[in-house]
């Protein structure tokens, strides 16, 4: 009854969701604290000089899209 290959075929892909999960996971923490220092970085940064405001939106929107840019997408060709 080991042998079964529907308890073998579960079993993996029981697996393969835990990692899925957690790996989805482990991306959206990353890129929440990268998007959040950024955002950190560029509000100090204007407080301090007391530049524009809407360049202060530019830069934000700038260096989000280029993070996207440049990160993997989020899905893959299996």
């Amino acid at each position: 009854m080991s042998n079964d290959p529907s308890r073998r075929s579960r079993r993996d892909r029981t697996r393969h969701t835990f990692s899925a999960v957690t790996s989805t996971t482990l991306r959206l923490l990353g890129d929440v604290l990268v998007i959040s220092l950024w955002v950190l970085f560029l509000t100090l940064l204007f407080l301090e000089t007391g530049w524009p405001r809407w360049t202060f939106y530019g830069l934000l929107l700038v260096g989000v899209g280029l993070y996207v840019a440049v990160t993997p997408s989020w899905t893959r060709d299996w």
